[in-house]
């Protein structure tokens, strides 16, 4: 994973949303707004998670990583949020199981293969509790930057 796609202008702390699409919305406007996706990327992100769902059941909190293919995107970011309460996702490779997800890291990549390592660290970092309560408990988002910048793998 790399410091270099993670921007403070993406860290978003107890955000209200009252479901997935609501997110998806909400995500993507400013998202487009900032100059880091397409136009093409709401519809993209949506039609992927509904036939490729990203929840991770991970404990003590199940998280959630979207993204689209990389011809919607403009510039490579990872956006970082914490819900303010957590909202239904379905299970990655399991439509029948529902989680709910409070943290949601939305991937923007420019390479076919830059993905594959980034979600392993991800989920790496997602299973260490300690990790997870940093998050939970991260009063600001430069604090939240600090904490998601320093994970383990996040070498440039």
């Amino acid at each position: 994973m790399k410091k270099d796609m993670i921007f403070k202008e993406l860290i978003q702390l107890d955000w209200e949303v009252k479901d997935q699409g609501e997110f998806f919305d909400k995500m993507v406007d400013k998202l487009y707004a900032l100059g880091y996706v397409k136009d093409t990327y709401k519809e993209a992100i949506k039609t992927r998670e509904a036939n490729y769902p990203t929840a991770l059941p991970v404990e003590p909190f199940p998280v959630a990583i979207p993204h689209a293919d990389m011809i919607h995107i403009i510039k490579p970011f990872i956006a970082c949020t914490r819900l303010k309460n957590p909202v239904d996702w379905c299970e990655m490779a399991n439509n029948d199981v529902i989680h709910p997800v409070k943290f949601v890291f939305m991937l923007g990549f420019m390479k076919s293969d830059e993905h594959i390592d980034l979600l392993q660290v991800l989920v790496e970092n997602f299973q260490d509790p300690a990790l997870m309560d940093r998050l939970v408990h991260a009063k600001t988002e430069d604090e939240y930057y600090e904490i998601v910048c320093g994970m383990k793998g996040m070498e440039i």
